[in-house]
């Protein structure tokens, strides 16, 4: 059997149109945006199901595992491509209107196709006016949006067949260059179809003269590419380093663990994978203003802790400030002025998280890199507060955050050791006068036993509240990040309104801290489960750490 290889290319144009300036607002006059989409057939292995659907598109065909035929679709027009990006995102999601240009790839292995095989998407830029680029005064006014949307629902795929609809975005980011940026890299199924909307718009925050009298010369083609195989995602991974190693037997509090020397993994009671050690190559680049040029100019260094549920856990590689888990004081339960150990309410938690923009202290302040004044203190105290450098960059990254379920089990007793810990922590821990069990969110906080598996078993024995001690402390790489002072953990004290756990500066983990009291925060989150890392750069060391194929 012949295999065949196959990229489509879609083409957008913006031809002859000129811009003009006034009170930073762009008109545009005889804009004509041409859509081509051109199919390229070369020798390799293809087995997708793989079509571009628009209403200026009409695509059929057969082939062996794949269905496509291009007809060059009508001519787009437009009178205004200028929009504020605060007016069409919001919470990761992107509302259509009109100065934007649509259009969708669809992608489905055949049913009777036996192969494996992976979708890549690229803009291909060719031509760039020069104010968007790097040199301009209007560098990022160029946005692309990818998002996803059910074929099901929009068979009609055009700016007005969706104007004012809402969509999840899948990435996002600028063109700011002439050249190749991957946008998607994801595994193809036989049961799902990918469906993503490709979007293009001017940001008129950023726009500027230096695009206002040129012809805007831009020339951007879509490239999908379908490959054989998997793609191997950064949790499966690290699952493959853990399984391929020799495995030395460590024991501690009666649980024997295998543990993987050479790569510094184990794998804790529930199955679940895990960094330890004083030193691990768990490095990674994240919260990125440039995924297409990821250094430590452009990135924070974060943490890998594990993979659980085939999905990684990342810890940020430094604490954001010193801030009240809650520090509530309204006359009513328990809210006494210690605050109240109810993460679902909690104001650290609102801080972290999207969705609480309208509070008047630290709503979403970091979620937004924001400033202002956050919650610090007994009493409802404040100070001011600053995440403009140290928040979440940009919609991007916020959309390879996962939204979780956190399990909000507490204890009341610090004589517990790891395994111990992580059982009461989801299945039989114990929770204060009826505060919830569980919260679903974005940002969080480190359990106790994150910090407890963290440690080189096999160098410290000892349960959670006595390690304390400079081998257990040297041996923890997580030590430096959560409580070079105190800092803050997750889980509640079930025996206590207003206590949470906590690691203190010399290392041990205790649950006896003031929900008020202005702890170190180290935020934790989880990648979404199909993110990879891209061939060929960083070694997860802290000199070459991953990048994020994103």
């Amino acid at each position: 059997m012949t295999n065949i290889l196959t990229n489509d290319i879609l083409y957008i144009e913006n031809m002859e149109g000129e811009y003009h300036m006034e009170n930073k607002k762009i008109k545009i006059y005889g804009v004509v945006l041409g859509i081509i989409l051109f199919i390229l057939l070369i020798s390799g292995l293809t087995y997708a199901i793989l079509s571009w659907r628009s209403s200026n598109i009409t695509i059929t065909g057969t082939s062996e595992c794949l269905e496509v035929e291009s007809v060059k679709g009508s001519n787009i027009t437009g009178s205004d491509l200028l929009l504020l990006d605060s007016g069409v995102v919001n919470h990761n999601q992107i509302t259509i209107t009109t100065g934007m240009v649509v259009t969708n790839i669809t992608a489905k292995l055949k049913s009777s196709c036996t192969l494996d095989g992976y979708l890549t998407i690229n803009l291909k830029t060719t031509t760039l006016n020069s104010g968007f680029t790097s040199s301009g005064n209007s560098t990022g006014a160029l946005k692309y949006v990818l998002a996803s949307y059910d074929p099901s629902t929009y068979t009609t795929i055009s700016t007005s067949a969706l104007n004012g609809k809402t969509f999840d975005i899948v990435t996002t980011g600028s063109i700011t260059g002439t050249g190749t940026l991957k946008i998607k890299e994801t595994q193809l199924s036989k049961d799902t179809t990918l469906a993503y909307l490709v979007i293009f718009y001017i940001d008129g925050d950023k726009a500027n003269n230096d695009i206002g009298s040129n012809s805007t010369n831009f020339k951007t083609s879509i490239e999908a590419t379908v490959t054989q195989g998997e793609l191997p995602t950064l949790a499966t991974q690290i699952t493959n380093l853990y399984n391929a190693a020799t495995k030395t037997p460590v024991t501690n509090n009666s649980i024997t663990y295998q543990y993987d020397t050479r790569n510094n993994l184990m794998k804790d009671n529930a199955g679940n994978i895990r960094y330890y050690g004083a030193s691990p190559n768990n490095y990674i680049y994240f919260n990125c203003s440039d995924y297409s040029n990821q250094s430590s100019s452009t990135c924070e260094t974060w943490r890998i802790i594990g993979v659980f549920n085939n999905k990684v856990k990342l810890i940020r590689g430094s604490q954001i400030g010193t801030y009240s888990w809650d520090n509530k004081n309204t006359s009513t339960g328990a809210e006494t002025g210690y605050g109240k150990n109810d993460w679902t309410d909690a104001r650290l938690m609102k801080l972290l998280n999207p969705g609480y923009e309208s509070e008047t202290t630290g709503g979403s302040l970091y979620y937004n890199s924001g400033s202002g004044n956050c919650y610090a203190g007994e009493n409802n105290a404040t100070k001011a507060c600053d995440f403009t450098s140290t928040g979440i960059k940009n919609d991007k990254t916020r959309g390879l955050i996962s939204e979780e379920t956190y399990s909000l089990l507490g204890w009341d007793d610090y004589s517990v050791y790891s395994n111990q810990m992580y059982e009461y922590e989801r299945s039989t821990g114990k929770v204060y006068s009826g505060r919830p069990t569980e919260w679903q969110g974005k940002i969080a906080l480190p359990y106790p036993s994150d910090y407890g598996y963290a440690v080189d078993l096999s160098k410290c024995g000892q349960d959670l509240y006595n390690y304390d001690n400079n081998t257990c402390t040297s041996n923890n790489w997580m030590k430096t990040i959560i409580a070079p002072n105190d800092g803050w953990l997750l889980t509640p004290d079930s025996g206590y309104a207003y206590y949470a756990w906590y690691v203190d500066s010399s290392g041990c983990v205790s649950y006896g801290s003031n929900a008020s009291y202005a702890n170190g925060v180290a935020p934790v989150l989880y990648l979404n489960s199909e993110l990879s890392i891209k061939a060929g750069t960083g070694t997860g060391s802290s000199s070459a750490p991953y990048q994020l194929s994103a």
